[in-house]
C-alpha cells in the first residue's frame, strides 16, 4: 500500500502500529530502556509500512516501540516506507542481524519464511542479502535440530560452525550425546569439527568391518558346501591390520563326478 507521507518522519498514534510476524520478540528486559525514553524520548525513529485498514506495520524497531509504550508514550516518530511484506522481511533481517539480534536459530527461520511465505528463492535471498548460497542452506539445516537440542544449543550459545558440524551427524545415534560432549567439555569450533570427523571415521570403519564379515561369512560358507558335497576343499585365512587374505585350495584329482 501506498502512503503519502513515504520517506518523511512523523508521529504515529501508537494505537494505529502493530508488529510484523518478522519481528522476533525477544522479551529481553526493556525497563532501561524505556525508562531513558520516558526521560529524553525517543531518538531514534521506528520504521513502519502502511497496512490495511490504516494501520501501520513495524519494519524494524519492535523493541523500542515496546519500551515507548511502557514508558507512556501515545505517539511515536516513524518513517513511512512504502515497500511490500517481502522487502519489510528482508529490512528486517538485515537491521537485526546487523545488531546481533538474533540467534543462529531466528536467522534460520526468516530465512524459511522468507522462501515459504514470501516465495523468495535462494537466489534472490542471497544476492539480497549478501550472503553465500551454501551458508544459506546450512542454516535452514540447523533447523531439523529438535526443539530441545535447540533449546540447549542457544544456552550455549554454538557457533553456526558447530551447528553445521553437529549436523553431518544427523540421523545418527551419536548427535545427542555429541552435542551433550560440546557443552560439558566446552568445545571450540576445531575441537567440535575433530570431534565429529573422529565419529564418522569409526562409524564408517565399524559398517566396512560389518560389510566384510558378510563377505568373509559367505566364502567360508563356500567351502564348507564344498566339502559337504565330497570336494576336499581348504580355506586359509591371514589377516592383518591392512588386510584380509583368502586361499582356497581344491584337489583336481578328487573332484567328484
Amino acid at each position: 500500500m501506498q502512503n503519502k507521507y513515504a520517506g518523511q518522519i512523523i508521529f504515529v498514534k501508537c494505537n494505529k502500529i502493530v508488529s510484523s510476524d518478522n519481528c522476533k520478540n525477544k522479551n529481553d528486559d526493556i525497563t532501561k530502556l524505556s525508562q531513558n525514553i520516558k526521560k529524553n524520548g525517543l531518538i531514534q525513529p521506528i520504521s513502519i509500512r502502511p497496512v490495511k485498514y490504516g494501520l501501520f506495520e513495524i519494519i524494524n524497531g519492535e523493541r523500542r516501540f515496546a519500551a515507548s509504550k511502557l514508558a507512556g508514550l501515545t505517539s511515536v516518530p516513524c518513517l513511512i516506507m512504502n515497500i511490500d511484506s517481502r522487502k519489510s522481511a528482508y529490512f528486517n533481517f538485515i537491521e537485526n542481524s546487523f545488531r546481533k539480534s538474533y540467534s543462529l536459530f531466528d536467522e534460520a527461520d526468516i530465512l524459511k519464511s522468507l522462501i515459504l511465505d514470501h516465495k523468495c528463492t535462494i537466489d534472490e535471498i542471497s544476492s539480497t542479502l549478501s550472503i553465500d548460497t551454501s551458508e544459506i542452506l546450512n542454516k535452514l539445516r540447523i533447523l531439523h535440530f529438535s526443539r530441545e537440542n535447540r533449546i540447549k544449543a542457544e544456552n550455549y550459545n554454538l557457533t553456526f560452525s558447530q551447528c553445521v558440524s553437529l549436523m553431518k551427524l544427523e540421523n545418527t545415534e551419536f548427535f545427542n550425546k555429541t552435542l551433550d560432549a560440546i557443552i560439558e567439555n566446552h568445545l571450540n569450533d576445531f575441537q567440535t569439527e575433530e570431534f565429529v570427523n573422529k565419529l564418522l571415521r569409526e562409524k564408517r570403519n565399524t559398517v566396512i568391518f560389518k560389510d566384510v564379515r558378510i563377505f568373509t561369512n559367505t566364502i567360508s560358507h563356500a567351502v564348507d558346501r564344498m566339502k559337504l558335497s565330497g570336494i576336499n576343499a581348504e580355506l586359509l585365512k591371514t589377516e592383518n591390520e591392512e588386510k584380509i587374505e583368502f586361499s582356497i585350495t581344491i584337489p583336481k584329482n578328487k573332484i567328484p563326478l
